[in-house]
């Protein structure tokens, strides 16, 4: 597994903020191992593209899609190697086992069937392959109050997303993840933050508040 001060320097040269790639690095350490250079990944929901051009520059080549098109951001980062379509992850336009890997953040709690998303993209991901699924945590205080109760997202429980992972793959694996991507970029404000972060993840006693589940299933290809 690539080290995590590797990972940093990767990251680094990616065009987006500063507190935007302490942000994602923190979410893919855990994973990176199943993101390896010249994997076909898919990136499921992808958003602006940023995680994609992330992806990107670990070496893999990546497919972003989005049930909204975000063309101007999306121009951007082609240039960094990634292909953009608009899509629904509930039907996706690829054969089956296109992908080695995929990559699916914060987009199963905004779908209409998410047992059929996970379907598709067990689907189009290779037998033995990996989909990686990140969940904000429904419970934590802070996403709790801005994200579940003023923004109206259905965030997972905990006990909810592990149902969710078992009906996909009853030999889920899951991860839990502290991160949270400031306005700010000043370098003091970012070092701090990510010193409270390591905290928090390695005292247990905070893991039922952790911003971030990550669950990890296995591709069918069928």
């Amino acid at each position: 597994m690539r080290d995590n001060k590797k990972l940093r320097q990767i990251i680094q040269q990616v065009d987006i903020r500063p507190s935007e790639r302490v942000y994602l690095r923190r979410l893919l350490r855990p994973v990176q191992q199943y993101f390896l250079p010249g994997s076909r990944v898919l990136d499921a929901g992808c958003g602006d593209g940023k995680p994609a051009a992330v992806l990107a520059a670990l070496g893999c080549r990546v497919t972003g899609v989005d049930i909204q098109p975000h063309q101007a951001a999306w121009h951007k980062f082609q240039s960094a190697g990634v292909t953009f379509q608009a899509a629904s992850a509930e039907k996706l336009p690829f054969k089956n086992g296109s992908f080695d890997a995929v990559w699916v953040k914060d987009a199963f709690h905004h779908m209409e069937h998410p047992e059929r998303g996970m379907s598709e993209l067990q689907r189009v991901t290779k037998s033995g392959g990996t989909i990686v699924v990140v969940e904000a945590n429904r419970y934590n205080p802070v996403f709790y109050v801005h994200l579940t109760l003023l923004g109206r997202h259905e965030h997972f429980s905990r006990r909810a997303y592990k149902r969710f992972l078992h009906a996909a793959d009853p030999d889920y694996q899951l991860q839990l993840a502290e991160s949270r991507c400031l306005p700010w970029d000043a370098p003091w404000l970012l070092d701090m933050l990510e010193w409270f972060e390591d905290i928090m993840e390695k005292a247990k006693l905070f893991d039922f508040w952790l911003t971030y589940q990550i669950g990890v299933v296995r591709g069918k290809g069928v």
